[in-house]
């Protein structure tokens, strides 16, 4: 076949790929911060869903804010002025920095996500919004904050090039009111966390990360299998805190089969906690189906986390050397080890010895 007539056949079989791409439902969740400090970096975490084999971001930033940087590659970024464009290729989320204004007010995100078919889709929630605010008297933002406040969205520290999965829930934390943040896409291994409010919150955004490995953030991990490396980021500024909350429960799920390979009991898994050191939690099956046993632990905090089950123990066998002839293992008396014999037929000797003379006898005779 000629060159050209190959290049040809090539380009239509991508074209008819492109053409066929089926439709999608494209879902897109933007998370930022409630408040932050008039020029003060902060991070926006934007999930992504169902656009096809690639798609694209479409980001307005209200009037002021800067753009800094993405996790993206730098190839992937285009900015345009007060617009910033996100090429995706299979990325179920990312991140970008940006820079607050120096004056102090609230303002609005807008912005689209667009599939493979450039059918395009709003980003949620409709009423993204940031407020700047001037901190107080003191500096650095570390005064205490009013009752609603705000917690804003979780800031995760873990390398983006480590996670696995993300989701994301966010929910309004009021004080005195029992709050569940839930995973229903089934994205990670953790199906909700919640908690009781102490005091009030504001819109507060938990991140789930299901990591590919050994969080970067942690030196070491538990003894045993691991069966998932999480990292579960509450709000930001480390709001998820004995002050604020109570009560709070980490509910989430591990494969039967993974539990059978290994050869271990549903009731030996436990989730683990990192706070300058691991401790292992209260974990307890609260239900299963044909593919997943649940459990739900409880933790004082937020951040990194491991589900692990103990190594199987393999027992040495006691062999028990002794027989019932009375040998205890080692070698019997050479006088009783019996000599291998050769098998002889009974007068074979005899049979011979008459053979051999009648065969002289012939000789001589016919001498």
């Amino acid at each position: 076949m000629r060159r050209p007539e190959f290049k040809f056949i090539i380009i239509l079989l991508l074209a008819l790929t492109l053409c066929t791409a089926p439709a999608s439902a494209g879902s897109a969740n933007r998370a930022v911060p409630a408040t932050v400090n008039p020029s003060q970096e902060f991070q926006v975490t934007v999930t992504v869903d169902e656009y096809g084999a690639a798609g694209q971001v479409l980001e307005k930033l209200p009037a002021g804010f800067t753009f800094v940087k993405s996790s993206l590659p730098e190839r992937a970024v285009t900015v345009n002025g007060d617009k910033v464009s996100f090429l995706l290729m299979g990325e179920k989320s990312f991140t970008y920095t940006l820079k607050a204004p120096a004056s102090t007010g609230t303002y609005k995100f807008t912005g689209i996500l667009r599939d493979i078919n450039k059918a395009e889709f709003a980003i949620t929630p409709a009423d993204s919004s940031i407020t700047v605010i001037q901190p107080p008297s003191g500096g650095g933002g570390g005064g205490k904050r009013s009752g609603g406040g705000g917690g804003g969205a979780g800031a995760s520290q873990e390398p983006q090039s480590n996670v696995e999965a993300k989701e994301l829930s966010q929910k309004t934390v009021t004080a005195g009111k029992h709050v569940k943040f839930e995973f229903p896409k089934g994205a990670t291994c953790v199906r909700y966390v919640e908690f009781d409010a102490k005091k009030s919150l504001g819109k507060v955004t938990t991140i789930v990360e299901m990591l590919k490995g050994q969080s970067k953030l942690v030196s070491s991990l538990p003894e045993g299998s691991v069966y998932k490396n999480i990292n579960i980021w509450v709000g930001s500024g480390g709001i998820a805190n004995s002050n604020n909350i109570e009560n709070a429960v980490v509910g989430f799920r591990v494969e039967k089969a993974w539990l059978e390979e290994r050869e271990v009991d549903e009731s030996s898994v436990a989730l683990w906690h990192y706070n300058k050191g691991w401790s292992k939690l209260e974990t307890e099956k609260v239900g299963e189906d044909n593919t997943y046993v649940f459990f739900d632990a409880k933790t004082s905090g937020f951040g990194c986390f491991t589900i692990v089950v103990p190594e199987k123990v393999i027992e040495p066998i006691d062999e028990d050397t002794s027989d019932s002839d009375g040998f205890n293992g080692t070698e019997p008396p050479k006088s009783e080890v019996p000599k291998p014999s050769k098998s002889r037929i009974p007068g074979f000797e005899s049979v011979i010895a008459v053979g051999v003379l009648g065969a002289v006898y012939l000789v001589l005779r016919r001498k």
